[in-house]
């Protein structure tokens, strides 16, 4: 009997060591802290999520809804946690208690379904400062906030898989700041934190996700879908989510997408993409120019490269002002564009529509059969690399491989500005600029025009002054 009581004892031991290995925890204080669900049963998490919801400006009443689409699901049983960081405004809900700091929560289900009253519970976070008994505000436009927000999520929620959502404005390519990150940039912005009149530009939200281990970040915001950004994290996590333009205030529909996850019997990042765009392409079936896109990362270099190589190429069979005109013209008024309604505006173009576009130009740019093939060639292979890229995506008109580029700001439907912004010139003394703009040698204009760039050749070569063109 002795004998077999110090089995026991052994055989509690060497199992609880096993459920530390596997879940990664570092201790069994810190196991208790993870492993149980709302009735005290232990479970194996298979996702944390981490949604960011940076409302701190106009968008206060659209995050307090979308929370209240989160509690109105079922997890009973669901291996998954969800948190919420909530940074709210002064001026725009006055609902909930009108707090305006910044709080963070573990999501709960509300017993009443789609209430408009938050429930679910408030947590302490020593890594941000945060105290479910006090008021703090942080600025989300601060990538350290973030990167601090998700180490606190590996250390007190582990799970499998990791989860990042971006939610609130987006407007873009987001280019680098001055050294200091101090001046608002409407325009180009993620994490718009109107108390601090801050944002958080593209380089410094990739900074804050690289390393951490996420399996999946989505952006439920305007203008996400484009290679500026993906390029920039893309060795950030496996899966990407968003659109390459403009969607409505609501953002997306949490009640439907994570109750369609949930259905998922393996749970894996590809269920939790096709959960996302079934939501989106439900949710906005009615807008004329609603798009998602599921980016798989790791092709996202192999796709960047044959882009590079599709603008060099027609860069280089651009050798007069009326190829020019002949390929600015299909651009401003025949491919497929978001912008927004004000002015001035970002102008984006979808790459696939461009390629297919130039194709139908090809023989008009340039007799030489050389170069023609060279862009046909190009195009072939930057179809491939899409495909390879974007494993699905919807579009409200039908189309498919969206995925969206920056061109020039725009001072009026169709009028481009009379130059770009330094933070997406390649070779300007901006500091913090976006990888892309750093390593597209073909497509971004530079300090000095280059007559292999396709922007440069379009907004900035000067056809009639060789001697100009070859300082």
């Amino acid at each position: 009997m002795k004998n077999f009581f110090y089995i026991c004892i052994v055989l509690s031991i060497l199992s609880a060591c096993q459920d530390m290995v596997i879940n990664g925890t570092q201790g069994i204080s810190n196991l208790d802290n993870w492993n149980k669900g709302d009735q005290g049963m232990a479970i194996n998490r298979k996702w944390t999520f981490i949604i960011y919801m940076a409302a701190d400006n106009d968008l206060e009443s659209a995050a307090i809804a979308d929370f209240n689409e989160l509690e109105a699901v079922n997890y009973s049983g669901a291996p998954i946690s969800i948190l919420v960081l909530l940074d709210r405004h002064q001026g725009y809900d006055m609902t909930n208690g009108n707090w305006s700091d910044t709080r963070l929560f573990e999501v709960k289900s509300d017993p009443g379904g789609l209430t408009p009253t938050i429930i679910s519970t408030r947590l302490d976070c020593p890594e941000l400062g945060l105290s479910k008994d006090a008021e703090i505000e942080l600025n989300t436009a601060d990538p350290q906030v973030l990167s601090r927000l998700i180490e606190f999520a590996k250390r007190a929620y582990p799970a499998e898989h990791y989860a990042l959502f971006i939610w609130g404005h987006g407007t873009g390519w987001r280019g680098g700041t001055n050294l200091y990150n101090l001046l608002p940039a409407p325009f180009k912005a993620v994490a718009i934190d109107d108390t601090h009149d801050q944002y958080m530009s593209l380089p410094a939200f990739g900074r804050a996700v690289a390393g951490k281990g996420l399996s999946f970040i989505g952006f439920d915001t305007c203008y996400a879908a484009l290679l500026e950004v993906i390029y920039e994290i893309k060795n950030s996590a496996s899966m990407f989510v968003g659109s390459e333009g403009p969607i409505s205030s609501t953002g997306w529909d949490y009640y439907t997408l994570f109750t369609e996850f949930l259905k998922k019997p393996e749970l894996s990042i590809m269920d939790l993409s096709d959960s996302i765009q079934y939501q989106f392409s439900t949710q906005y079936a009615g807008l004329s120019n609603a798009t998602i896109s599921i980016v798989s990362l790791p092709h996202v270099n192999d796709l960047f490269n044959k882009f590079n190589d599709f603008a060099g190429a027609v860069a280089e069979a651009i050798e007069n002002d009326q190829a020019r005109s002949i390929v600015l013209n299909q651009i401003l008024h025949h491919v497929e564009s978001y912008y927004f309604t004000s002015f001035p505006s970002d102008l984006y173009i979808d790459i696939y529509d461009l390629s297919k576009k130039i194709i139908g130009i090809c023989e008009s740019l340039n007799l030489d059969h050389d170069k023609q093939n060279a862009i046909i060639t190009a195009i072939d292979m930057l179809d491939n690399a899409l495909s390879a890229a974007i494993p699905s995506s919807w579009a409200m008109n039908g189309t498919e491989k969206k995925m969206g580029v920056h061109v020039i700001p725009l001072q009026g439907i169709a009028v481009p500005a009379a130059s770009h912004e330094l933070a997406y010139v390649r070779g300007s003394m901006y500091f913090d600029k976006s990888a892309f703009v750093e390593n597209s040698g073909h497509w971004v204009p530079n300090s000095i025009p280059q007559s292999d760039s396709l922007l440069d050749k379009l907004f900035y070569w000067i056809y009639d002054s060789p001697e100009v063109n070859n300082e």
